[in-house]
């Protein structure tokens, strides 16, 4: 494996830390990696703080109760 690919396995590894999809052994593994490597370390944080920005400043448009309402009855008609 070169380091290309090594890179871009860890990067794919700290999106499915943050996307909870890793199991606890990977998910230790990653915090490990993370704590032990500066480069992982920045790529960790930088993807971190691009979710906790998107969190915090992308907002979803509330929708009414009576709107999911009509969509549910448009479906049981189809």
């Amino acid at each position: 494996m070169d380091h290309r690919e090594n890179f871009q396995q860890i990067k794919q590894r700290i999106g499915l830390y943050f996307d909870n999809e890793l199991n606890p052994q990977d998910q230790d593994d990653l915090l490990s990696l993370v704590q032990n490597d500066a480069r992982c370390s920045k790529m960790f944080n930088k993807e971190k703080n691009f979710r906790d920005f998107i969190k915090n400043n992308v907002k979803r448009p509330s929708v009414s109760p009576d709107m999911i309402q009509s969509i549910r009855d448009r479906i049981k008609i189809v």
